[in-house]
């Protein structure tokens, strides 16, 4: 579904949010005319002149403001409904300081990828759009460097690598970032008498201790596909990507990844199944039932990038405390990272009519205060220095683990893009039982050279 929102700086209000069956070419979005009023004229005086009169007219000149910004801006994203609301009220207010500026500002959802590849195909693209994590590897070449925007130098040097080019180029100002990793609960691990999971291994020994009081070992809701690939996605990180035994990460790129190392990926997710540390109805449950059954203090661990899981939970039950960690490893030695990219990141078209504005328009969104309302709105970590929203307790665990790694969302790293599709495919297939470890390592190589040859 696409939800859409258009606002106009004459009344300064957002207009009534509507959704619609949304297809590919149903992105256009035009609002109603405004024009700016003109500046009112500056008068000089003759040279020479050093009457009192004339002195205060040429600093009344000097003093004068810039020309006032004017333009119709068109802004799209992919953002949650949360998110979209907090990025709305920061436009409206910037078009009610900017009169002479009209910005139509969207949400298609899941719509979006589809969305922006056929406008990439016909080279028509919004003045500003999110790049859902693909700032470098899928939009660079039709954004423009940002290096040398005023917020630059403030975004974290952690998270610089998820959107720097081989250049050090960056096409995006982050708001947020996704943070993968491990969601725990403190409450039940405690009445375990276990510490904080550092291994796979480690996991699996508590999901069985937990089993055997009628816990769930680690929650999933299969009903949507995204939610297993999420947590193939995640769990990369450590069984594929921070290895000291090989270096997969340049054998994927490269095109010489032997796909039989992805074999202990797919078998820890259809372990977890057959063993019974899923909830039983791993396959069928909604996305919206997560945070209730969180909150009813039955579920140990959760592999995601959701982090605002542990708020709503936390809302519906003050006593249902979770808390983050950093991926577990593969056995001691190893490292412990998070998974983390761009969330809601905004790039320039490199040919807007309007580079002026847009600039303008990221500028206003780099203010600490207007990062801070999408962070809170999101429940998500800034990506930009100094700025600490309130995410509740797991601000908390930002902090005790912020020299961990964070290391680039493993599909946009080292996937052909359309391979997410591929891991939805045979994450749902192997919870559901459907799929064997074999045919999911098949099936991920086959699609791995079909994609990478078409690239």
């Amino acid at each position: 579904m696409k939800k859409q929102i258009r606002t106009w700086a004459a009344l300064g209000l957002a207009a009534a949010l509507t959704t619609s069956v949304a297809g590919c070419g149903s992105s256009q979005s035009t609002g109603s005319e405004t024009t700016a009023a003109p500046a009112p004229a500056q008068t000089q005086a003759p040279a020479g002149d050093k009457t009192p009169e004339a002195e205060t007219a040429k600093a009344e000149a000097t003093e004068a403001p810039a020309a006032a910004l004017e333009g119709d801006i068109e802004i799209v994203t992919n953002g949650n409904e949360e998110t979209f609301n907090a990025v709305n009220e920061i436009l409206n207010d910037f078009m009610k300081e900017n009169p002479g500026v009209k910005i139509s500002y969207t949400t298609q959802g899941s719509d979006y990828e589809q969305l922006m590849k056929a406008r990439m195909a016909s080279n028509d693209l919004p003045d500003i759009f999110a790049t859902h994590g693909w700032s470098v590897a899928r939009y660079s070449e039709y954004l423009t460097p940002l290096n040398d925007q005023p917020w630059y130098s403030s975004v974290e040097e952690s998270f610089m690598s998820n959107i720097a080019n081989d250049e050090g180029q960056i096409f995006v100002l982050p708001l947020n970032m996704d943070v993968g990793g491990l969601l725990y609960n403190k409450t039940l691990l405690k009445e375990l008498n276990v510490e904080i999971p550092k291994t796979w291994d480690e996991l699996l020994a508590i999901c069985e201790m937990g089993k055997e009081k009628g816990y769930t070992g680690v929650f999933i809701a299969g009903k949507d596909s995204r939610q297993p690939a999420s947590l193939l996605d995640v769990s990369a990180q450590t069984f594929i990507c921070v290895r000291k035994d090989a270096d997969y990460p340049s054998q994927l790129l490269d095109g010489t990844f032997d796909w039989n190392n992805w074999a202990p990926l797919s078998q820890f997710l259809l372990d977890l199944k057959t063993k019974g540390y899923l909830n039983p109805d791993c396959v069928t449950c909604d996305p919206i039932d997560v945070a209730p059954r969180m909150s009813e203090n039955n579920v140990l661990f959760l592999i995601t990038s959701s982090m605002d899981l542990i708020r709503q939970a936390a809302e519906l039950n003050p006593d249902a405390k979770y808390g983050l960690a950093p991926v577990p490893s593969m056995g001691e030695g190893y490292e412990n990272v998070f998974h983390g990219g761009e969330r809601e990141a905004y790039g320039i078209w490199k040919d807007t009519k309007h580079m002026d504005v847009c600039t303008a328009i990221l500028e206003y969104l780099a203010r600490p205060e207007n990062v801070k309302k999408v962070c809170e709105a999101s429940g998500k970590r800034s990506a930009l220095k100094d700025i600490n929203p309130d995410l509740g307790d797991i601000s908390q665990d930002y902090e005790t683990y912020a020299d961990i790694r964070i290391c680039p969302v493993f599909d946009r790293a080292y996937l052909p893009s359309g391979m997410w599709s591929t891991m939805r495919t045979i994450g749902s297939s192997l919870i559901a039982e459907e799929m064997t470890v074999e045919e999911s390592v098949k099936t991920m190589e086959t699609d791995y050279n079909t994609l990478r040859e078409q690239q």
